[in-house]
């Protein structure tokens, strides 16, 4: 057990022969044990797959991926969690030596055992579902594709609200800019991932219903709200900027409505932490005459964003 234990740290600290010694000899130790068939020995191959993978030996690593396989299924039974792990393992090396049919059927398989034992609104299950989408595009099954982005993203999109419920509103911290609200680790870990699922779903999207189907539309306004929780203020202004031209492709020229000012009032707040003062001051003004045309001048999206112009006029130092 130590000797796994300390193989497996080692690998974690990328000292790769000192943690192959460790794991062989816990491997051999296990196995005069608890002979060859054991779980733990599994655990120890797995250990000792992940680091073949990591070094460029990938034969070797499916050996050591296969080995385990075998042993959890029959020690554990076909549903355990464990053996989804090593069929999810096993699919990311396959994916990395091209074996995508293979691949698909191991992901396929972990994504069966990962929704019965977690549950579909589950991590992990949104870990496999991406990836199966990963290699659907690669074979270019891109409607199938389409529908595992899709159903991780609403995993993603629904544990996030759980843990953040300001997920998707507009900050309003405004005058403190300098030091823009931010998630936790854990949290900005998920929106990361988040914001991959969209950067593959996106050319999908445009591929299968073209650049301006309403689709388009509202994957670029969900990509530029991550964005901004990811402080990444240029991508979120290019994202609002793409789905304001996919809305206004649909739209009769000048008859913006109230869903391209909230699009404007978002890209403005993106200038606004970007410290590009008159770009938000100009973006907030087109949307407060949007709103004011589309709503009475005493509502509350008018307020809103003659708030938000309020701040670019007292960081332009503009008293009017």
């Amino acid at each position: 057990e130590t000797l796994h234990n300390k193989g497996a740290l080692l690998c974690e600290e990328d000292r790769a022969d000192e943690a192959l010694e460790c794991l062989e000899e816990a491997l051999r130790i296990r196995e005069l044990h608890h002979g060859e068939e054991h779980e733990s020995c599994a655990d120890t191959m797995q250990w000792m797959g992940n680091l073949m993978r990591k070094h460029g030996d990938a034969s070797q690593a499916l050996d050591y991926f296969k080995f385990a396989l075998s042993i959890k299924q029959k020690r554990l039974g076909a549903d355990d969690i464990d053996v989804a792990n090593t069929l999810f393992n096993t699919a990311v090396l396959l994916d990395d030596i091209e074996k995508h049919d293979l691949s698909l059927v191991a992901y396929k398989e972990a994504l069966r055992i990962r929704k019965l034992v977690l549950g579909t609104r589950n991590q992990e299950v949104a870990d496999t579902l991406f990836c199966i989408g990963n290699v659907a595009t690669v074979v270019e099954n891109h409607e199938e594709a389409l529908g595992y982005y899709t159903e991780s993203i609403e995993i993603r999109e629904s544990l996030i609200e759980e843990e953040d419920p300001s997920a998707r509103k507009l900050d309003d911290s405004l005058l403190f800019i300098a030091d823009p609200p931010s998630p936790g680790p854990d949290l900005l870990s998920q929106y990361e991932k988040l914001n991959q699922c969209f950067e593959e779903v996106l050319p999908v999207t445009k591929l299968l219903l073209g650049s301006d189907h309403p689709d388009v539309y509202d994957l670029l306004n969900r990509m530029g709200e991550v964005y901004m929780k990811l402080g990444d203020w240029d991508n979120a202004i290019g994202s609002f900027l793409g789905a304001l031209r996919v809305k206004r492709a649909d739209t009769p020229e000048g008859e913006d409505d109230v869903e391209v000012a909230t699009l404007l009032e978002k890209k403005g707040v993106a200038h606004l932490y970007k410290t590009e003062f008159g770009r938000a001051k100009a973006t907030f003004e087109s949307a407060v005459r949007i709103q004011e045309k589309a709503s009475s001048v005493g509502s509350i999206p008018v307020a809103s964003s003659t708030y938000r112009l309020g701040v670019a006029y007292y960081y332009l130092n503009d008293p009017s």
